[in-house]
C-alpha cells in the first residue's frame, strides 16, 4: 500500500482537521493507500484517528513557533521572529520524521506545514491542502513566503473556487498548480442525532424555538453578529434559545479568550438566560444539530469553504448563512438555504424570523440541502477525487 502522511499544525479539531479525518479515513477503507498523520501537537484529533484506525506520530512545533501567525502585525517583529528562527530547527526534523516513515506522498494542512514541509526538502511529492484565503495584499510576509516556496509542491489543492482563484491572483507562482476538490461528509452521517436528550442535557425547552451556530470561536467567524440577531429575535419570539456550538480550539495569534468576550457580549444584550454556550462538542454534533430548528452560519468575513454548512444540511436543519467565499458554491438561495450579507445582523435577524414563522419553507429547505450534499458533497465521492490526485502526483 503507498502512505500517504498528512501533516497537520495542530492536534485541536476545527474544520481542517475535520476534513483531514474525512480524507484519511477514507482512505484507510480503500485498501489501496495507508494514511497516517503527523502532527505538532496533543488534541482530540489523535483519538479521532486513533478511533478510525488512521496511526498518528507526534512532533511538536516548539511554542513560539506554534504560536506564530500570519496575522502578527508588522510591527510585532519579536513575536514574528520568535518563530521564525527555530522553523529551520523544525524543518530539519521533519526531514529526520519523514526519512524515517518514507511516505510516498505528502499532504499539508495549514500555512506553517505548507513552509515547514517544504523546508524540509522532502523527496516524495507534496500536495498543499488550501484551507484559508491568502491575506488580501501579494506583498504581504506570508504571501512572499508562499511565493518563494511553491515551486517545492506537486500540486497545491484549494477546497473551493473561491479561494483557488485567491491563491492564482496573490501567489502567482501557484497559478498552474491549482486543482479544488470541495469538503465532502457521508451523507446522513449528521442526521438522527437525540435532538430531545440534548436540549435536556443543556436545559433547553421542548417547545422552544432554537437557532444553532457551530464553529470555532474565532473574530472572524461572526458570533457577535449571531448575538445582535439574536436580541431582534428574541424580542419578536420570546421563548426562543440560542446555540452556540464550538471553543477557542487554537491559539495562535487572533485567536483566544474569546468564550469569555462572548458570554459577557450576550449578558450585556440581556441575553443570558437565552444563550447556550457548550464549548467543544467531541461527541455529539448530530445530536446538537437535531436539537436546532434552524442552522447559522455568520462568518463576517469570506468563508473558504464552510463546512458546517453542509453539516447541518446534512442534519436536515434549514441554514441562513453569510453570502461570501465558499459559501456562494455550497448554498442555492431559497433552495438549499437563505444567504444574507456578511456582518448584516438586522438582515440576519429578519431572516431568522422568517424561517421560524414559515414551516413551509424550513421543510423546502431541509429537502433542497440534503438533495446538494448527496449530489456534490458526498464523502465517497470526494475521496475518489483525492486518490485520483495520489496516484497522479505519485504517478
Amino acid at each position: 500500500m503507498m502512505r500517504v502522511l498528512y501533516l497537520a499544525t495542530s492536534g485541536q479539531v476545527g474544520g481542517a482537521e475535520r476534513c483531514l479525518l474525512s480524507c484519511a479515513a477514507g482512505l484507510r477503507r480503500s485498501g489501496e493507500f495507508l494514511p497516517e498523520v503527523l502532527a505538532g501537537s496533543r488534541g482530540p484529533l489523535f483519538d479521532l484517528l486513533a478511533e478510525a484506525g488512521v496511526g498518528a506520530h507526534l512532533l511538536p512545533l516548539p511554542a513560539a513557533l506554534r504560536r506564530a501567525s500570519r496575522f502578527h502585525p508588522l510591527r510585532c517583529m519579536a513575536a514574528r521572529t520568535a518563530g521564525m528562527w527555530q522553523a529551520p530547527l523544525y524543518a530539519r526534523r521533519l526531514h529526520r520524521a519523514l526519512a524515517a516513515l518514507q511516505p510516498a506522498v505528502l499532504h499539508s494542512n495549514g500555512l506553517k506545514m505548507h513552509l515547514l514541509a517544504a523546508m524540509a526538502g522532502a523527496a516524495p511529492p507534496l500536495i498543499w491542502h488550501l484551507h484559508d484565503f491568502p491575506l488580501r495584499d501579494a506583498t504581504s510576509f506570508s504571501n512572499r513566503l508562499l511565493q518563494h516556496f511553491a515551486p517545492r509542491t506537486a500540486m497545491a489543492v484549494a477546497n473551493s473556487q473561491a479561494v483557488a482563484a485567491a491563491y492564482a491572483e496573490r501567489v502567482p507562482a501557484l497559478a498552474g498548480k491549482l486543482r479544488v476538490i470541495a469538503n465532502g461528509i457521508a451523507p446522513e452521517s449528521m442526521a438522527g442525532g437525540d435532538g430531545e436528550e440534548f436540549r435536556r442535557r443543556w436545559n433547553l425547552p421542548a417547545d422552544a424555538f432554537v437557532f444553532g451556530m457551530t464553529a470555532i470561536l474565532a473574530p472572524w467567524k461572526g458570533h457577535e453578529v449571531f448575538l445582535e440577531a439574536a436580541r431582534t429575535v428574541r424580542d419578536a419570539l420570546p421563548g426562543a434559545c440560542f446555540l452556540i456550538v464550538g471553543d477557542d480550539v487554537y491559539d495562535t495569534h487572533g485567536h483566544g479568550h474569546r468564550r469569555a468576550l462572548l458570554e459577557a457580549r450576550a449578558r450585556d444584550l440581556g441575553l443570558a438566560d437565552s444563550v447556550r454556550f457548550t464549548g467543544y462538542l467531541r461527541d455529539g454534533l448530530a445530536a446538537a444539530y437535531a436539537a436546532c430548528d434552524v442552522a447559522v452560519h455568520a462568518s463576517t468575513l469570506p468563508e473558504p469553504f464552510g463546512r458546517t454548512a453542509i453539516e447541518a444540511m446534512d442534519a436536515g436543519v434549514p441554514l441562513i448563512a453569510a453570502a461570501a467565499g465558499g459559501l456562494l458554491e455550497i448554498v442555492e438561495p431559497e433552495q438549499s438555504g437563505l444567504l444574507t450579507p456578511p456582518g448584516d445582523a438586522a438582515a440576519l435577524g429578519a431572516a431568522m424570523l422568517r424561517l421560524a414563522r414559515e414551516p413551509e419553507l424550513r421543510a423546502h429547505l431541509i429537502a433542497g440541502g440534503k438533495a446538494r450534499v448527496r449530489e456534490h458533497f458526498a464523502e465517497d465521492a470526494i475521496n475518489a477525487q483525492w486518490m485520483d490526485l495520489y496516484r497522479e502526483v505519485i504517478g
